[in-house]
């Protein structure tokens, strides 16, 4: 299948590289190219890379990393109609949030701004070090990974997506919801950045150690 990434920050990077690795046809977007094309060839496995505009273009599947919706970045984002767009992500976590802010949900906000296309909220749960296993040993693990969306159909192509990476697609029901996991994943993230245990996942099982896989975690702009 075709995939590709809006974003190659660390969450795009392993999970890309894990599909790449799988033999998917794997394409990472970036501000640049120069910086797409050099993360795609630490990862291999036929990877590529390019603009954010040519990531939005080429996948069947398009998992978006950036913390703002795509008409900010993308020159176009018709290309982007009838496309499944995972959505991965979590909103910066300030200290002294209220409340009411916690309501909306970014998945939905993408939703609006590209209403063509079929937002589904998934992955946004677990840091990239849970993900560094092999699928076999994720399987094992029972790591689960929680999704929400309106299109059934979307909903289930990224859960056969999720299941070859090993994990269990848990269905949260339409895209209104993705608010409650991006929620979680603050409290998740909370327990993370507390204990500096970052392989916990949204039941609080472990994901299994593993060595990384497609390069640590690193800070920066992508």
């Amino acid at each position: 299948m075709k995939l590709s990434f809006l974003g190659a920050g660390n969450m795009s990077r392993v999970i890309a590289g894990s599909f790449a690795e799988l033999g998917h046809d794997v394409f990472l977007g970036s501000r640049t190219a120069e910086k797409s094309n050099a993360i795609a060839k630490a990862i291999g496995f036929n990877a590529r890379g390019g603009t954010n505009d040519d990531a939005a273009a080429f996948g069947e599947v398009v998992f978006h990393s950036v913390r703002t919706v795509p008409s900010t970045f993308l020159s176009d984002v018709s290309v982007l109609n009838g496309k499944i767009i995972v959505d991965l992500n979590n909103r910066d976590f300030p200290r002294d949030f209220h409340g009411e802010e916690m309501l909306a949900s970014l998945a939905v906000a993408v939703q609006r701004d590209v209403p063509g296309a079929k937002v589904v909220k998934a992955l946004n749960n677990q840091a990239m070090e849970a993900l560094f296993p092999k699928p076999a040993d994720l399987r094992r693990a029972g790591i689960q990974s929680f999704i929400a969306g309106d299109h059934s159909e979307a909903k289930a192509t990224v859960s056969e997506l999720l299941v070859s990476l090993g994990l269990t697609p848990i269905d949260f029901g339409p895209l209104k919801y993705a608010w409650l996991l991006e929620a979680q994943a603050d409290i998740l993230r909370t327990y993370m950045f507390a204990t500096g245990n970052f392989l916990a996942t949204p039941a609080f099982l472990l994901s299994p150690e593993a060595p990384a896989r497609f390069g640590e975690r690193c800070k920066g702009e992508y």
